[in-house]
């Protein structure tokens, strides 16, 4: 077979899409190109991938296996792409990084603004996504790297742990627990909790430590988002249980947060997701060391929550 990556890249739009005025927008070529691209593609391999109506696209039988095959592909080309870029000097490159909203904001943040003054030539590319999506992102090759609290994460990724947080309360300073210097995980039980959908790490993480203290939370309101949690949290609808790096935002909406101390210390385990055998451009693998340097000092801190970075800015390179 004869394929090319623009037919494939035209043949992944579509199916995703099922419109040809979307994909023919989304790979930037014409309705026409995206037609004659698949009707190739379709020669190729011998056999229809599309159903075509004059008002919808319908995949046919194979083309999600096709598909499949062809994000693989691609998603090798864009790894490969972002890694050759900037390969050998910091003035320009790339880098793609996928992890939570509020992983972004409250654990990334500082990092990304320290990257950016001082290789302002980089692309920075952010994705704020929940855990399944950052590692389809990983996977397809649309990220150098990943942060989620899973260490499932399926075929052709290598994941490794690089931060521990530890797990606080937060609630309404008015909530029975509002002057709680520190709470018990028991405790914790007797109270309305507001939480996340399971797609969520943070979610999932609460899932499996309050499962092996055989413990369950009554929780009648679940949110898709982090901040509307810390919201309803503030309207006095319950309590909710967080890493600590998201503490810093929960503070600034006025709410009480408290470390959960009981026993053995239960952390919330981030891991970092990388496509196998893929080797990072010197952007990507500059920005993980920096990430890795300063997720070291926050972990070994009295107070993470806090944590600013202490190292210097050198100002040549602003």
């Amino acid at each position: 077979m004869n394929i090319t990556l623009k037919q494939l890249r035209v043949f992944c739009a579509l199916y995703e899409l099922r419109s040809f005025t979307a994909a023919a927008r989304a790979a930037f070529v014409t309705q026409s190109a995206v037609s004659k691209l698949c009707a190739e593609l379709e020669t190729e391999v011998g056999q229809p991938l599309f159903e075509r109506s004059t008002r919808s696209v319908t995949p046919c039988e194979g083309a999600a296996d096709f598909y499949a095959y062809a994000q693989e592909i691609l998603g090798t080309v864009r790894a490969a792409e972002r890694s050759m870029s900037g390969l050998r000097s910091l003035d320009r490159g790339a880098v793609g990084v996928a992890s939570s909203p509020m992983m972004m904001v409250g654990l990334l943040g500082d990092v990304i603004a320290r990257y950016h003054r001082q290789h302002a030539g980089v692309k920075l590319a952010l994705y704020e996504l929940n855990t399944d999506d950052t590692l389809e992102h990983v996977r397809h090759g649309h990220a150098d790297f990943g942060i989620v609290s899973t260490q499932t994460h399926g075929e052709g990724l290598d994941a490794r742990v690089i931060y521990r947080d530890s797990m606080y309360m937060v609630c309404a300073p008015s909530h029975p627990l509002g002057q709680s210097a520190s709470v018990r995980w028991a405790d914790l039980a007797a109270h309305d909790h507001v939480t996340l959908r399971n797609v969520y790490s943070v979610r999932r993480a609460v899932d499996r430590i309050s499962s092996e203290l055989d413990l369950a939370f009554s929780s009648g309101i679940e949110a898709g988002m982090l901040t509307s949690v810390l919201n309803l949290v503030r309207a006095g609808l319950g309590i909710t249980i967080v890493p600590g790096y998201v503490c810093a935002f929960a503070r600034l909406l006025g709410l009480h947060a408290a470390p959960i101390q009981e026993g053995p210390e239960r952390r919330h385990e981030l891991w970092l997701i990388q496509r196998r055998s893929t080797r990072l451009s010197l952007a990507a693998k500059t920005f993980l060391d920096e990430l890795e340097t300063y997720l070291q000092a926050r972990e070994a801190s009295p107070d993470p929550t806090v944590f600013q970075d202490p190292r210097p800015i050198n100002p040549d390179t602003e």
